[in-house]
């Protein structure tokens, strides 16, 4: 799993979701190893990605698709990168 965390403009944060939104999740649907991804607001400025993979070889594959995707699609829009957590998921629940 990977926990990527970003700082955007408040005034910024709804067209950064779209686009995550109408580009991002559909290229993501379509890599080897996906299972489930999320983003959660914690704050005006702040966005969390949450992706799960099947294993860690896809997650860093997943990892740098992300990094190179952010690059190309919200280089227009004031979108920093503060940090990233990779790790094994050991406990699941869910419907």
């Amino acid at each position: 799993m990977t926990i990527r965390r970003y700082t955007v403009s408040p005034d910024q944060a709804a067209e950064v979701i779209r686009r995550v939104d109408d580009d991002w999740l559909d290229r993501l649907h379509k890599m080897a190893g996906f299972v489930s991804y999320h983003v959660v607001r914690p704050a005006p400025d702040q966005l969390v990605s949450v992706t799960a993979y099947l294993d860690a070889e896809n997650a860093k594959k997943g990892a740098e698709a992300s990094a190179e995707w952010v690059g190309e699609r919200l280089y227009d829009l004031e979108v920093t990168f503060e940090d990233m957590t990779e790790g094994e998921v050991v406990v699941h629940g869910g419907a």
